[in-house]
């Protein structure tokens, strides 16, 4: 039998061993349970219907005791009141009727009064002759007993069901309910005689049977039934009455030649007691009935799971054959040697292999990952990243954040004095892009324009003196790059700021100091405050902002320019010096702008320029140069954003030209347009949002596309002349992109 019926079967007998073995064991439970739960809820059943008639009826008769006693206090119903005239006796019968509608099982209602031959009822007041001969014809010897109970009767009595004539010779059977004026009374005057219809109880008691062929009886204190209801034949009551052990609540299995199950509930109330007696063969007809249908049902419950199991392992076993004929057709790499690997362990090779390459997708994405960071710092140096761009860098690079930030301006220069190559500027790159400092890490970029090594320090902590943590990182690059590279180079440091959004300024102080390199030998490190306060021991205003300002106007960073600008004009406006001074001190100001409008051959022609040289005060001044170093920032801008982008466009142009090759690469570029490998991927990721090798990927991608597309060629001589030498590698490369491989794009797009 081949892997695939074996995975099958394998799958069939776990999960029919899963579910049978717990289903037999708690069905046998469940079922002898339901079974005992059944019968007790069949026993409950009737024992709470038969309480149910219980409480009906014992509610009536003690409904009537209380309207007797209500009765025996009610002034309207006293001898001397009913038999005071016509008049009183007629309101007496209508006072007799309204007791009798409170209660829903009477037929009648009567009051008489002691040797008296008239009675009282709810209908009229008669003689005791016509109430038994006419209204109530009752037989000849319950009669007597009626007539004499009236008149002698000391004690509350209930007398059993007897057949009555009453008028229209219509045949009732009624029991009578007789309660003396005053009850427990030596000498009663009178009685309350209530008639009730046996229909009115047994109607009650028909709904406790339902379609059970049995009886219910209604017995008295004494043992007489009072009444009755049957449903088919039953046993005689006085064959079940002579069981001794006969008592309430017990279920008896046989009575005489005939089984039977008797239940009876005796009220505390009233003291009758209400019996069920029913076959005990159609009593456990329902049990087994029940039982026969729970066996199938169990039955039925198996031979489903059976099927379930059997469907479920195909259904289970099916998605891990296809998965591996899948893989195994579209060639899953390093599984070609394991042809005899079941499913699982093939699937598994093919996880290995995914695992793998995840990894490697993990690897190339840390390594994207500091292209992403230095496109965040450049952008922060340049005075062009907003506070929500530098939060949101620093954590997604939760090493860049810090307590403090500063730059440290590494000049490109040699022990020879001469700039540094795109292979010399990208060693240096390397050496300093991440770096380790004390209490702080270091972020390198690259400055093309200003032919300089920008190194970002971020202080993790903070601490007590800023300087000595500057002096001695500043020391530990000089050494790294004596000892790495053999490199001395200039180093201008700028000063601290809380924020990493306002590093621009620091990086304008750091580019400042290097102006003075002629008066320092290589392997110095220049701090911004020393050559400030150096310059501000000849002058009378604040030269470090003057240099910031010089520099800031250089990098066309407006902010940081006028806010120097307007520093050092405040400075002024403070000095106590002589009208000459400080219009010599203007103008060194002025020629300072005037100096780079020449350097740019741009503004002289400006008429806030003609305004700034011709001021008269320090406002005047201040806003005339204020448009005119705006305007300064704005063209140098946009020559630098003009330069960099006519760089990238040549970069880009020579990458569409020359994609095919196999012999592309950053470092080429490097080398043909004298910058690093690494400030050329920056900007192809500026420029297209995407990495070198993601943009030579599409523009192959395309390519095979418009040349599939186009013409009747071989998939694979398209490929190899796109540039792709791994055509496997290509294949998921494209399927990645495109959703479906080169040759399904091919069909797809012809049958479109």
């Amino acid at each position: 039998m081949n892997k695939k019926s074996r995975l099958w079967r394998e799958y069939l007998i776990s999960y029919v061993f899963i579910f049978a073995i717990p289903f037999l064991i708690l069905g046998i439970f469940i079922y002898m349970n339901a079974v005992k739960v059944v019968q007790h809820e069949i026993e409950q059943a009737n024992s709470y219907k038969l309480k149910q008639v219980q409480s009906y009826l014992d509610g009536q008769i003690n409904g009537l005791k209380h309207m007797a006693a209500k009765m025996a206090f009610d002034q309207r119903l006293t001898p001397y009141a009913a038999k005071l005239n016509d008049y009183s006796a007629a309101e007496t019968v209508k006072e007799l009727s309204r007791y009798k509608d409170n209660s829903l099982i009477l037929d009648g209602v009567l009051l008489y009064f002691r040797d008296d031959n008239q009675i009282f009822s709810d209908e009229g007041v008669v003689s005791l002759d016509v109430l038994t001969q006419q209204m109530y014809r009752f037989p000849q010897a319950e009669r007597e007993a009626f007539l004499a109970d009236l008149s002698a009767s000391l004690q509350i009595t209930l007398k059993p069901a007897v057949p009555v004539q009453l008028q229209g010779d219509r045949e009732e059977r009624l029991l009578t309910y007789m309660f003396p004026i005053m009850p427990n009374n030596s000498q009663p005057y009178g009685t309350v005689l209530f008639l009730i219809n046996e229909s009115m109880l047994t109607s009650a008691m028909s709904n406790v049977l339902g379609n059970v062929q049995g009886a219910v009886y209604l017995l008295n204190e004494a043992g007489d039934v009072l009444a009755v209801e049957r449903t088919g034949e039953s046993p005689e009551v006085e064959r079940i009455m002579k069981r001794s052990e006969l008592k309430t609540g017990e279920v008896i299995s046989r009575i005489g030649s005939t089984s039977y199950s008797v239940m009876s509930e005796k009220s505390e109330l009233t003291g009758w007691t209400y019996m069920i007696v029913m076959p005990t063969d159609q009593f456990w007809n329902r049990v087994i009935q029940f039982k026969q249908i729970a066996g199938l049902v169990l039955f039925m419950v198996l031979v489903i799971g059976i099927v379930a199991a059997w469907f479920v392992s195909i259904k289970k076993s099916g998605p891990i054959r296809s998965l591996a004929a899948h893989l195994q057709h579209k060639g899953a790499p390093g599984r070609e040697n394991r042809p005899n690997a079941n499913e699982f362990e093939f699937i598994r090779g093919a996880v290995d292999d995914l695992h793998h390459y995840t990894l490697q997708l993990q690897t190339n994405m840390e390594q994207q990952l500091p292209l992403v960071i230095d496109q965040m710092l450049y952008r922060a140096l340049t005075g062009r990243g907003s506070e929500a761009e530098t939060g949101a860098g620093a954590a997604f690079y939760p090493h860049i954040q810090g307590q403090s930030y500063y730059v440290m301006v590494i000049s490109y220069r040699q022990d020879s004095h001469q700039p540094l190559g795109s292979s010399g500027r990208e060693a240096f790159y390397r050496l300093l892009n991440r770096i380790e400092v004390a209490d702080g890490n270091g972020f390198g970029i690259e400055l093309l324009d200003e032919q300089a090594f920008a190194l970002v320090m971020a202080v993790r902590e903070s601490v007590a003196d800023t300087r000595a943590h500057q002096v001695q990182a500043a020391n530990a690059i000089q050494a790294l790059l004596r000892e790495k590279a053999g490199i001395h180079s200039l180093i201008g440091v700028g000063t601290a700021c809380s924020e990493l959004s306002a590093i621009n300024q620091s990086l304008i102080e750091g580019l400042a100091t290097l102006e003075y390199r002629l008066l320092f030998p290589e392997g110095h490190v220049l701090f911004f405050e020393d050559t400030a306060k150096l310059q501000d021991q000849n002058r009378q205003y604040s030269m470090g902002d003057q240099m910031k300002f010089t520099q800031s106007l250089r990098m066309a960073d407006q902010a940081v320019c006028l806010d120097s600008l307007h520093a050092m004009l405040n400075n002024m406006a403070q000095m106590e010096q002589s009208m000459l001074m400080l219009r010599y001190i203007c103008f060194d100001l002025v020629n300072a702008v005037l100096k780079e409008i020449r350097s740019l051959k741009v503004g002289m022609e400006w008429p806030e320029t003609k305004r700034m040289m011709e001021f008269q005060t320090l406002e005047d001044l201040r806003e005339s140069m204020g448009i005119v170093v705006a305007r300064i920032c704005e063209h140098v801008g946009a020559g630098k954003q003009s330069k960099r982008a006519d760089l990238c466009g040549r970069i880009i142009a020579e990458i569409d030209r020359d994609y095919r090759s196999d012999q592309l690469s950053l470092d080429r570029l490097a080398r043909q347009f004298d910058v690093s490998p690494s400030y050329i991927s920056r900007l192809i990721r500026e420029q297209t949002g995407t990495s070198f090798l993601d943009y030579v990927q599409q523009l192959r991608i395309q390519a095979v596309k418009r040349e599939m597309l186009a013409t009747d060629r071989p998939i694979k001589e398209i490929i190899l002349e796109a540039g792709y030498q791994d055509m496997s590698s290509f294949i998921k490369k494209f399927k990645k992109s495109e959703g479906m491989t080169p040759g399904d794009y091919r069909k797809k797009a012809r049958l479109e």
